[in-house]
């Protein structure tokens, strides 16, 4: 009789269960997916971690590819909780975007006004920054050529410089917040010296993953704009951003996909390359951009916003150096320098 009335509650327990997560999830058909992808970042990073600490050199490589990899997946899952397409209460939206920002290292920005600056993205339709690095390395010359240099040998050195200055950004404006930056960067700094004197390969094999997270974030951010960078100084005054139609966005605006004939490979973006899609509908979440892009854009626009691969890794390679310094993007036709520091998650 126990097992019989058991079965019968099982219905029910699911159908509540399900009910349970309607409530906290958005959209119905974005449960799944967001549980999955959830669980790749928290499982993949934990389970990357362990590999790490692995004597044998080929899991070691593993763990190096699964924690870059899942920074890569929280930090496009970060930007989706940006544009709340997620969850569906504020509160449980503000607290994940606190768990996800530890993996990724955006925890050292001002988390609302990274969603604040990354919004206005949106409806400026530019590319607004708040260090002016390139003012900056013309200012310190040794400094830029150690950069460029940097640059050339593929070592992303413009993103580093970014995210060093959102660190400094703080105490040289005297703001309040720059005491949890301090507590942030102690914490990481002291956890990453104990892992090194404890293992020093996982130390190091977070350093080569961090290295491949920001390296493809990067890529993928440099050739999805052709905007023109406006700097606005934090202590400054706002600066004069010149009103510009959808006409104007999507005509600078370029779907960097990883595979147009497999479209699956896109997901290891979180589908983020279908840019134009992303654009057109910023409210749209990413399980269903692929679909849109399929069914209703390629219709009404074409192809000629697609990027194709290849072309990306043609340019990427060709104007690493150049890109530095370079205040303006490129042109398809003519040569696609594209963008550098404009990063979500580098938010001063």
């Amino acid at each position: 009789m126990a097992s019989s009335s058991s079965a019968v509650l099982t219905p029910d327990k699911a159908d509540h269960r399900r009910r349970g997560l309607r409530n906290v999830f958005r959209y119905d058909d974005g449960i799944i997916p967001n549980l999955l992808a959830l669980a790749y970042i928290l499982g993949g990073y934990a389970g990357g971690w362990i590999f790490l600490f692995s004597r044998s050199p080929w899991l070691w490589m593993v763990g190096v590819l699964l924690v870059a990899h899942s920074m890569i997946i929280s930090a496009y899952f970060f930007h989706e909780l940006v544009h709340h397409t997620i969850f569906r209460s504020s509160r449980v939206n503000r607290r994940m975007m606190v768990i996800i920002s530890w993996i990724n290292g955006s925890c050292l920005a001002n988390l609302p006004r990274t969603e604040k600056k990354h919004l206005a993205h949106h409806f400026q339709k530019a590319d607004v920054i708040s260090f002016d690095f390139r003012q900056w390395l013309t200012q310190h010359p040794v400094a830029c050529r150690l950069v460029i240099f940097m640059e050339w040998l593929y070592i992303p050195a413009v993103e580093l410089l970014m995210r060093g200055a959102m660190i400094r950004q703080p105490w040289s404006e005297h703001s309040p917040h720059r005491y949890r930056v301090f507590g942030v960067l102690a914490i990481r700094t002291v956890g990453w010296l104990a892992i090194l004197a404890w293992h020093w390969p996982a130390a190091l094999g977070y350093v080569l993953a961090s290295y491949l997270f920001i390296t493809v974030l990067r890529f993928v951010d440099a050739f999805q704009h052709t905007y023109e960078p406006i700097v606005a100084y934090p202590s400054g005054p706002a600066p004069t951003i010149p009103q510009r139609d959808h006409t104007y966005e999507e005509e600078n605006t370029y779907s960097n996909l990883l595979s147009h004939r497999f479209p699956a490979l896109n997901l290891l973006t979180l589908n983020f390359v279908y840019h134009n899609v992303h654009h057109a509908l910023p409210g749209l979440p990413w399980h269903r951009l692929r679909h849109y892009h399929e069914t209703q854009y390629l219709s009404q626009h074409g192809k000629a916003r697609i990027l194709p691969l290849s072309a990306q890794l043609r340019w990427y390679h060709r104007y690493r150096v150049q890109r530095v310094l370079a205040s303006d993007y490129g042109d398809v036709t003519q040569g696609f320098i594209g963008a550098v520091g404009v990063s979500f998650l580098t938010v001063m």
